[in-house]
């Protein structure tokens, strides 16, 4: 959102409409309510190898949502939050889990073991970070009530509202309260272990004595430049700047005139 490269008009657009780009960024972890399979919200296999762009066969497979100036302006920011997302995730997947977990030469030979190993300390990693996200996230009081106030009109073709509505309300019930936040209980409960097993490599982490991956700190120094950099031009192609965001924009100011 404070990125150089964004275009003023196109910041103030999803400013106004912060609630509804906020949820979407989130959005396609909605599968925890649906029971879908990841690659129905995620668009992309790692069976698969890296096949192309998720965000090009979203937009490939549901057409409807590939002009943003034809949707209302929450319904536009929405979308643009979810293609944030989806440009984030498997980038993580390729640059961070692919090389220092899933194919990291430190774990144990056995299969079983191999996949447990590096599963728990992938998980503990990701439970670390969103730690340190809340902590960036409390002094902004207003996202829980910005979500709360954002309900989605159709704006999935593969997700129910009533699904976006409970993800939604999830969210904000831990956003507000951080005795709720089951992060690490959600991951444990999936790979079948004591939630203190994540919470030793965490501690870990914390104190800065996490040796187990090495360079892992600088692959996601790397990671996230490289994520910023393509969700920022993923962005720029959905909205087909400038040309298209000027005509939006302009409609938007006569509908307000009038």
């Amino acid at each position: 959102m404070n990125h150089p490269g964004l275009p003023a008009q196109l910041r103030e657009l999803l400013h106004r409409e912060i609630g509804a780009f906020l949820l979407g960024t989130t959005a396609a972890d909605v599968q925890s309510i649906t029971g879908q399979r990841r690659a129905e919200t995620h668009f992309y296999r790692l069976s698969e190898g890296r096949d192309g762009s998720p965000v090009d066969k979203m937009i490939r497979l549901h057409q409807e949502l590939a002009h943003p100036e034809e949707l209302s302006p929450a319904h536009a920011a929405f979308v643009t939050g979810y293609l944030v997302h989806l440009v984030w995730d498997e980038i993580w997947a390729w640059d961070i889990f692919v090389p220092f977990y899933r194919d990291g030469q430190q774990w144990p030979d056995s299969a079983n073991s191999r996949v447990r190993s590096f599963s728990v300390h992938h998980n503990a990693l990701r439970v670390w970070l969103d730690r340190k996200a809340y902590a960036g996230l409390r002094d902004n009081a207003a996202i829980p009530s910005l979500l709360r106030e954002t309900e989605s009109d159709h704006w999935l073709p593969f997700a129910h509202d009533w699904a976006l509505a409970q993800w939604r309300d999830w969210l904000v019930e831990q956003l507000e309260e951080p005795s709720l936040i089951q992060t690490a209980e959600v991951f444990a409960e999936r790979l079948r272990v004591p939630v203190s097993c994540l919470e030793a490599i965490v501690a870990e982490m914390m104190a800065g004595d996490y040796a187990t991956v090495p360079g892992i700190e600088a692959g996601l120094a790397s990671y996230e430049a490289a994520a910023l950099t393509e969700s920022l031009q993923t962005v720029l192609r959905y909205w087909g700047i400038e040309r298209t965001l000027d005509r939006k924009l302009e409609t938007e100011m006569t509908g307000s005139a009038t």
